[in-house]
């Protein structure tokens, strides 16, 4: 008894309690993507640009904490927003390309990886034995789930990696940048600046002719009730998601709170199951024998993993 009650106060009190709650927020905010890139807006660059627009709602966070910053701490603020927008943007191209449990699984394969170099080099981050070995054991779980084995070659699959490698680079150093920041200011602080500079960087794609040209068309599609509603109840999912994933940063190390990604996956695939069963065709997943017991699996080290994150992660940076 005493083991599951404080298993259940370090949750609640720790940062990963945030994390989980930020990616399962964000797995059906990734659902919704998908839905939104086939019906609604149907070019990468129009979506992502929504979204740089959407992240100005960050202001009602305004009483709780904003202040001018140094120069310094304003750039790297919209150089992390930028680096997320564009994130989006790549990581948009791949939904595309593939199913959205694919495109998950190799970004969060890689995004802790590169977080793990950025912030052992860069902040100094200090692990110990049990944190390294939990954070390894995550990210191999999303290596082993980012391989199909019923998928052969097909047209279009290096643009398809190159574009989840670009999304997952641009992610880590969003988080590196952002928390660089958390270290110096106050969470929404950091919060609302690095949303500008998101904001910015959505602007920035209005610069180059044919995504502007794709940009403008989507202003008709966002005047329809229904798609500009769907549009920003999805955003409201993603949003509250990011806003506790960064709390979970501002918390912990930037490193093992993005190995918990592969809690998402989890998320995702329970979510398209019950999609599958109750919305058939909705949503479109590889539910073979092989791939179930695979995904399984998968989820089963995700959850050791988490349980050793949980009684063990005391990283100092």
């Amino acid at each position: 008894v005493k083991w599951v009650s404080r298993l259940a106060y370090n949750l609640t009190m720790s940062w990963v309690f945030f994390a989980g709650l930020g990616y399962f927020l964000n797995a059906v905010s990734v659902l919704g993507d998908k839905l939104i890139l086939r019906k609604v807006l149907t070019r990468p660059a129009s979506y992502a640009f929504w979204q740089g627009i959407l992240s100005l709602g960050v202001f009602i966070f305004v009483p709780f904490g904003f202040s001018l910053l140094p120069f310094g701490e304003a750039f790297l603020s919209f150089l992390s927003g930028g680096f997320f927008l564009y994130a989006l943007f790549f990581f948009f191209h791949a939904l595309r390309l593939a199913d959205a449990s694919r495109v998950q699984s190799i970004i969060l394969s890689l995004t802790p990886l590169f977080l793990f170099i950025l912030e052992s080099y860069g902040l100094k981050a200090v692990f110990g034995r049990n944190e390294i070995f939990a954070a390894l054991l995550l990210v191999s779980v999303s290596v082993i789930l980012s391989v199909d084995f019923e998928r052969k070659e097909k047209a279009g699959y290096g643009i398809f990696i190159f574009y989840s490698l670009a999304a997952a680079i641009l992610f880590a150093l969003s988080a590196f940048l952002m928390k660089a920041l958390f270290l110096r200011e106050n969470f929404f602080n950091v919060l609302i600046w690095t949303r500008i500079g998101m904001f910015l960087g959505g602007l920035s794609l209005l610069f180059f002719a044919q995504t502007r040209k794709s940009i403008l068309s989507s202003s008709k599609v966002m005047k329809r009730p229904k798609a500009s509603a769907g549009v920003l109840l999805n955003k409201i999912f993603g949003a509250l998601g990011v806003l506790f994933v960064s709390f979970a940063l501002s918390r912990g190390p930037a490193t093992l709170v993005n190995a918990l990604q592969g809690l998402q996956y989890a998320f995702l695939f329970i979510l398209a199951v019950m999609l599958y069963f109750f919305l058939p065709g909705v949503v479109k997943e590889n539910f073979q024998r092989k791939a179930v017991l695979q995904k399984v699996f998968g989820m089963i080290l995700v959850s050791l993993g988490v349980y050793l994150l949980i009684i063990f992660g005391n990283a100092q940076v």
